[in-house]
């Protein structure tokens, strides 16, 4: 335990594993995590730049990422209509808990960063972390829900 305290102190001299903390904090999905939790995310996001007009992801491709918008804007196309998404937003949330292709599509509207995590590495940190991952599933139900309510609207 000591050795892993002593590690995550290290990690934190990084300043930019400090900054991926810092922006995690105000993702809504990672509410009420730790320092210490939202390290150990920023350690398995995956970035990745997109120029404008450069597909994210395309309807009936494998959908086995989490899409975080560090920076930029991404259009969301599907059945019912468009979305926009900017940064702190997220989008491709059920692929962390369904094994699907994706309904919809995804483009960016101008050069964008987005932080991806991918379902085996978040399967990966549950299995290490059952106590976050069960936070990030309380989150994720009540921000689905939060959205069905408002599409009634």
């Amino acid at each position: 335990m000591v050795i892993i305290k002593r590690l995550m102190r290290f990690l934190f001299i990084d300043k930019s594993l400090k900054s991926d903390v810092v922006f995690l904090k105000k993702v809504a999905l990672f509410g009420g995590l730790s320092d210490r939790t939202l390290s150990k995310i920023a350690l398995i996001i995956f970035k990745r730049n997109y120029v404008q007009g450069e597909p994210v992801y395309g309807e009936k491709q494998e959908a086995d990422v989490l899409y975080i918008i560090k920076n930029g804007r991404i259009k969301i196309n599907n059945e019912s209509g468009e979305k926009i998404a900017e940064s702190g937003d997220f989008f491709g949330e059920m692929s962390l808990i369904a094994d699907k292709k994706h309904d919809s599509s995804a483009v960016a509207l101008k050069n964008s960063e987005l932080y991806l995590i991918y379902r085996v590495k978040f399967d990966d940190l549950v299995d290490l972390d059952a106590k976050a991952g069960l936070q990030i599933m309380k989150n994720l139900s009540k921000i689905l829900a939060l959205r069905a309510k408002c599409s009634e609207i």
